[in-house]
């Protein structure tokens, strides 16, 4: 099965070399190239990927303009040679195995599910990860740090899943072709999210792998989780203006924590609007609870503070996403 490999890539000068020196060294029996999207970086990252270029002709280095990873992914899938996409991202690397197992259980599960678009995996933190980025890992394995949605979860069997997280990802080309690609009017904001929901209503099965994992450089500084966050709860604000499909429940938390939050300061009124601080102690237990459970007791601050940042930051970009006229 000949596969190519499409990386979007922006301003990735630190990361870009081990990404894609991990991927020179995949054990892949068959035929693959590796398709470096870049999106306009004014740092290194072009000149990095030149030179590696210059030592292997499995890489190939594609300009895109226009700018977001969803115009750069677009170019990545309609410049690919072969049939069968992987896409993993610049600030990851893979283990030897990444593409082989990827590949192999797509075949398998595809001969038995015959709508099978794609399978994937885990994305953990690398081995020497400082303690913040661990603790990430270790918040998004929970309920309060993902809504159970794959993309954080360490699920320890294959399961059908709704959505897979495009940092590990193995498709079939014609199956993104067939809904039209990423929309790139979303620029980075939810296009993997869209994509996944979109194959979803078209009949589309997704495969969860839990062997398959990419090491993944997580934002590393509270500043940066937050405003990521932030990100992220703006283009789920987009997706819920754009398909009523995607209106679940689970998506209404963030409307309703941001202001029980600031209802606080009507405590003068009555202690009753004094309950939401009560989000605090529990938030205590449960990140010194995941500490335990992941074996990491001293991360236990670090947990409490990527849960609270994570919930804050999504809570009020989904809330700004949703009031400001201009998502949509």
């Amino acid at each position: 099965m000949k596969v190519s490999v499409v990386i979007p890539c922006f301003q990735e000068e630190k990361t870009i070399r081990p990404c894609l020196e991990s991927l020179l060294a995949l054990d892949y029996a068959d035929d693959y190239e590796i398709l470096v999207v870049e999106n306009g970086s004014t740092d290194r990252t072009a000149d990095i990927v030149r030179d590696i270029q210059r030592r292997s002709p499995l890489v190939r280095l594609i300009d895109e303009a226009k700018r977001g990873t969803a115009a750069a992914r677009n170019t990545g899938v309609r410049g690919a040679r072969f049939d069968h996409i992987a896409f993993v991202d610049a600030d990851c690397t893979v283990p030897p195995d990444w593409l082989s197992l990827l590949a192999r259980s797509f075949d398998a599960a595809k001969s038995t599910a015959g709508d099978l678009v794609a399978v994937g995996g885990r994305n953990i933190a690398p081995p020497q990860a400082a303690p913040f980025v661990k603790a990430i890992e270790i918040a998004l394995d929970s309920f309060a740090g993902s809504f159970n949605r794959v993309q954080g979860r360490q699920l320890r069997r294959p399961a059908f899943v709704s959505s897979l997280s495009l940092a590990n990802a193995f498709f079939g080309r014609e199956s993104i072709l067939a809904v039209g690609g990423f929309d790139e009017s979303l620029r980075s904001e939810a296009e993997d999210a869209d994509l996944n929901f979109r194959l979803a209503e078209a009949g589309g099965k997704f495969l969860y792998v839990p062997d398959s994992y990419v090491w993944h450089n997580m934002r590393s500084s509270p500043k940066s989780w937050f405003r990521n966050m932030f990100r992220y709860g703006k283009g789920r604000a987009r997706l819920l203006k754009r398909h009523r499909g995607m209106r679940h429940p689970v998506f209404l938390l963030p409307v309703v924590f941001l202001p029980a939050m600031l209802s606080v300061s009507l405590a003068w009124l009555s202690p009753v609007f004094l309950l939401p601080l009560l989000y605090f102690p529990l938030l205590g237990g449960l990140s010194l609870i995941q500490a335990v459970t992941h074996r990491s007791t001293p991360l236990w601050p670090s947990i409490f503070l990527v849960y609270g940042l994570q919930h804050f930051g999504y809570a009020c970009g989904e809330v700004y996403g949703l009031l400001h006229p201009r998502v949509a």
